[in-house]
């Protein structure tokens, strides 16, 4: 003898979870910044003390201190590791009037494409 399933959905409990689940990304992004203003894009120039970001919303001048930490692939580094190109996120205390970078991660530097050419002589 076959039986249908009795499933039991308790109506009462759905707005909770949906609650809890928003509380919970509101609360990740809150944290995310945590006062920090996270500038992502690539390495365009570095002049100085001054480091331009390539953002997708345009360049960004981001000043380095004598604080900033440097670090690519969760390790120490140099600003002499900032090389054109590089992706990097920065992050710069929001409301600061100074924009000095507290941190910069440097990621990779993407490969450039190599053009083949075609030598009619080579044949």
């Amino acid at each position: 003898m076959n039986r249908p399933c009795n499933i039991i959905i308790i109506a009462s409990l759905r707005p909770r979870m949906w609650l809890a689940t928003a509380l919970l990304a509101i609360a990740a992004t809150a944290f995310a910044h945590a006062g920090f203003n996270h500038l992502m894009g690539t390495v365009a120039k570095l002049s100085g003390n001054v480091l331009t970001i390539k953002t997708a919303k345009g360049n960004v001048d981001v000043k380095l201190g004598d604080r900033t930490e440097f670090t690519r692939n969760d390790r120490k580094a140099q600003v002499t590791d900032l090389k054109t190109g590089a992706r990097v996120v920065a992050e710069v205390p929001e409301g600061g009037k100074d924009n000095v970078a507290q941190s910069v991660k440097i990621g990779a530097v993407p490969k450039t494409a190599t053009v083949r050419q075609n030598h009619g002589s080579h044949s």
